[in-house]
Formats: C-alpha cells, structure tokens, sequence
C-alpha cells in the first residue's frame, strides 16, 4: 500500500521519508509542500498492539493530561480530515503526530549528566500520570514487563533451554513476586531514544512514545532505564547507576534502596526470558535475520543480569540517599 494513499486522509499533499530506527511501527517524516509544519506518520503495528481503539483512546489521555505541566514540550496527535485519531486504510491503522522542531534523540548518552537529565523525565511523567484512572486502563500489551507472565509461558518450553540459563532464572524467580505489584502510572518504554534533547540547552525537552503508559509498579521504568543505559554503554557502570538514582528520585517520594538496585535485575531477567522463550518457540514475535538471534539477545541481558547481581553491594551504597 502506497503511504501517500494514507497521507491523503489528513493532507492534500505530502512528501514522506523514513524517521528512526524503531521496531515496532513503520515511521515517517512528513512534509507537506508550501508549509513550514513537518509531521510524524505512523502505520501501526497491531501485530504488537491488537487494539488500536483502546491504543489510541488511552493515548489522547495521556497526551491531555501530559500538556497541563509546562517543563516540556509535548507532541500532539493531529487529527485526520474526518476527525479522526486514526483512520484505517487498506486494512493498516494510521496517526500523525505533530513533529518537534530542533529536538533531537541521543543515543547513545555521551556522559552522566545526559543521564541524569533522562531519568528526571522519566519520574517527572509518573508524577504527572498519577491522575490517570486505574479503574479500567487496559494494558495495550497482553504482560508487558511481567516476569511473571513470561516464566509462566518459558516453563512451557524450560526443558529444552540450555541448563545454565535455566539455572540463572530459577535462582532468579523470586523478583517476579517482588515487583509483581501495580502501584504507579509509567511510561513502559524507559529508553534514551523515548526523549528528545533540546538542541539548545542539551537537557531533555520531551518525552515521546506514549503507547505503553500502564498501571504498573514504579521500578519497571527504573530498571528498564538502568538497564538500558547500561547495556548500550557496554556494560554496568557505577557512575550512570547514581545518575538514574539521581534523576528519578529528583521530586520523587522516598524509594526502597533495595528495589532500586534489584530493579535493573529484573527488567534484564524478564527481556532475556523473553528473547529465549521466543528463540525455543521458532521466533514467533522478534524480528531475527536468521535463527540463533534471540538466543544471542537472551545472553546478552541474562550476563547483563549477573552483572547486576555481582555489582550488588556497591549499587547498595549509591541507592542508599
């Protein structure tokens, strides 16, 4: 299917032209001839999220609510000439987003201050989402970030996975219970490349990708920026640890020091259960070149795991403030 077909349900003319790296939905940079605006498309992948109409209701709340704080910008969703938030075309789900000018993604940091800039974003928008209604939000993906879900469905296919990585989960399993609890609004996607810096001051100017905010515990956003900071910076390092600690307790009620260093912990545990679940079940859900890769994606988060656990001690120290 043509993209400008789809362009064509919010503007009269347009040009688009691949934006990102992501790899979830197909995305565009949008211009539109004679006007200084620019605009982000998106085609859905509902393969991931098989709701667009829950997707995209949850999301225009986020966006009102996001919009009443000033110490961000905030993209807005335009809607099509119909009215619409999304439009369907051809059987794809479509939305535009408006594009934020002189904004940019850095990833990965180049220093701690960035990280400490990234983490206050991040806990900044869980204390903004705390108005969100608990009461019937739907999770946009069936288990996202739940240890739980995800053993439950790796014990199906445990007794063909290597016996050291087994070994590593069973010795592991106890955080799922620990984190299990929803007791907080998060972003659900607490990666660097999920804020944009503002090309001026070099401090985060906004948070995007609203698709997985959810009613979860706190330390999911935490662990996952801790963890992916660390693994894109090649491995644990003591100095971003205390700048995520730093950033994401900045305006925050006090934190159980212990919840903040096993967090990064479970997040990686729960990605390489994951990643091995799907390696053992023929790729069913990531995307791989050739057979092999989720059992390599797997390694890479179970070591980065034990990495986490070894550090454990001086992590104690650092989250202790």
């Amino acid at each position: 299917m043509s993209i400008s077909k789809a362009l064509g349900c919010w503007f009269k003319d347009a040009v688009a032209e691949p934006l990102g790296a992501g790899h979830i939905h197909n995305t565009y940079l949008v211009s539109v001839p004679g006007g200084s605006e620019r605009f982000v498309a998106q085609k859905i992948n509902e393969d991931v999220f098989n709701d667009v109409n829950v997707l995209m209701r949850q999301s225009e709340q986020v966006v009102a609510l996001w919009k009443r704080q000033q110490r961000f910008q905030v993209p807005t969703l335009r809607l099509s000439n119909s009215g619409k938030t999304f439009e369907r075309v051809d059987g794809s789900a479509w939305r535009v987003w408006g594009y934020l000018e002189e904004m940019q993604v850095v990833d990965p940091v180049e220093n701690a201050r960035q990280v400490e800039s990234v983490a206050s974003a991040f806990s900044f928008f869980q204390e903004q989402m705390k108005d969100l209604p608990a009461v019937g939000w739907q999770d946009t993906i069936a288990g996202f970030l739940q240890l739980g879900f995800y053993l439950e469905r790796f014990d199906g296919v445990a007794h063909e996975a290597p016996a050291d990585l087994r070994a590593l989960i069973d010795d592991n399993r106890s955080l799922a219970e620990r984190f299990a609890g929803r007791n907080a609004f998060i972003h659900g996607d607490c990666k660097v490349n999920n804020v944009l810096f503002d090309s001026r001051s070099g401090q985060v100017g906004a948070v995007i990708d609203f698709d997985t905010v959810m009613h979860g515990h706190w330390a999911w956003d935490f662990g996952d920026l801790v963890r992916s900071v660390c693994f894109s910076s090649g491995g644990y390092r003591a100095d971003l640890f205390e700048a995520c600690v730093k950033g994401f307790l900045e305006g925050q009620q006090a934190r159980d020091p212990d919840d903040l260093v096993l967090a990064p912990c479970y997040v990686a545990l729960m990605l390489g259960v994951r990643f091995l679940t799907d390696h053992l079940q023929g790729d069913v859900y990531f995307r791989v070149k050739a057979h092999g890769e989720n059992l390599r994606r797997a390694g890479e988060q179970f070591r980065l795991c034990e990495e986490f656990l070894r550090e454990q001690t001086g992590m104690s120290e650092i989250a202790e403030v």
